[in-house]
């Protein structure tokens, strides 16, 4: 199948992330490759997508569920970035942390998310409230994916929501910055921040499940490496990590042999278009982190760009997911192999964009997610 024999493209219920009313049929899986292959094949002079209004989200039935967007910032308890200057990049990081306790630098705009039992039992604006409805509140901080070119789409409320109802909590969804007008390290420190805010709120770090989804995974254990960094070995009760995009260098055999049943296309990272160089941002040898090491590979090793190279010993208990047909994943198996006490699952004919697509599927993604999530906190 090529371009000219595209069938019509309807937004089913199975393009909807989190609905599952429908299965994926084989003309949606090689559509969705074909356009997904020419959209992203080179993201050179990439300018990135409008900014998402309000005007654009989706009407959600008050049965279903609903969700509140605000903006937040640092706590003013917030102590300094605790991390060392060469590896995890500390002079950007504490730029941006300076800016924001100046006031000049305000948190993405973010959500609460409930389902409508929630509401049903306080009331819209407790269960919309981004405090903790009662002592020792479960929350879910869910980062989400989007090849670090995009934070949050319109139609994935529907998943937000399917996910606070499989899991039997609110979730709490930060939209961070994105690439290529804000590069590395903003959307980590966004999501990081997020995390701040919701302790400083009252939620207790052992109370919280971390849910991150392809480059929303990157950026969930580089949080979890900062505050591991700081000591906080107990950040969170858990992460669920699902298709990550965990090693920056595109290295890893899948890439190239799943190319022909993934909708991720191969891009280099040598290519200023590819997804791993508009994160990073422009290159200057005149600087002194980032920016400033002209040995790309290098610099996409740090475990803060990659955590597939980070210190796993710093990390919580951890369920890992990911689709055999997807291009990453054969560094989601060597990440794995990494932490022996990782619960690593995966899907037979499973790709990218599949995981997350179709009832049957997202039946065993959230099922699983579900016992994790009941295991770290003790069945109760």
């Amino acid at each position: 199948m090529d371009a000219k024999d595209l069938p019509d493209f309807v937004v089913s219920t199975s393009t909807m992330p989190g609905v599952g009313d429908a299965e994926v049929t084989d003309d949606e899986r090689a559509t969705a490759r074909i356009i997904c292959h020419g959209l992203f094949g080179s993201l050179a002079g990439y300018k990135g997508f409008p900014e998402t209004g309000l005007s654009d989200e989706p009407a959600i039935p008050a049965k279903v569920g609903s969700f509140r967007i605000f903006e937040y910032g640092m706590p003013a308890s917030q102590q300094p970035y605790k991390v060392d200057g060469d590896t995890l990049t500390r002079a950007r990081l504490s730029a941006l942390y300076t800016q924001d306790r100046a006031g000049q630098l305000r948190g993405k705009h973010s959500m609460v998310v409930a389902v409508s039992s929630t509401i049903s039992a306080a009331s819209n604006k407790v269960a919309l409230d981004d405090k903790p409805m009662c002592e020792n509140e479960r929350i879910v901080l869910y980062v989400s994916g989007g090849g670090f070119v995009m934070s949050d789409s319109p139609q994935s409320k529907w998943m937000y929501i399917r996910l606070s109802q499989e899991l039997g909590m609110r979730a709490f969804v930060p939209r961070y910055h994105v690439a290529p007008r804000y590069v590395y390290p903003r959307p980590l420190h966004d999501v990081y921040t997020a995390y701040q805010h919701l302790v400083s709120r009252g939620f207790r770090p052992q109370d919280i499940l971390m849910i991150g989804a392809s480059a929303g995974a990157n950026i969930c254990l580089s949080v979890l490496q900062l505050l591991g960094a700081e000591g906080k070995l107990s950040s969170v009760a858990g992460c669920v990590i699902c298709e990550p995009c965990l090693d920056l260098t595109m290295s890893h055999a899948s890439w190239q042999s799943n190319q022909d049943v993934c909708v991720l296309p191969y891009v280099p990272s040598t290519d200023p278009g590819s997804f791993s160089r508009i994160y990073l941002g422009p290159i200057n040898d005149d600087d002194d982190d980032v920016e400033g090491n002209a040995d790309i590979a290098e610099v996409l090793r740090r475990p803060l760009i990659s955590p597939m190279f980070a210190d796993v010993t710093v990390l919580p208990p951890m369920q890992i997911q990911v689709g055999e047909d997807d291009v990453l994943r054969d560094e989601t198996k060597a990440f794995a192999a990494r932490i022996p006490t990782a619960e690593l699952i995966t899907y037979a004919g499973i790709n990218h964009y599949t995981l997350f697509r179709g009832r049957t599927q997202l039946d065993r993604l959230y099922g699983n997610a579900r016992k994790f999530a009941d295991k770290v906190f003790g069945g109760n």
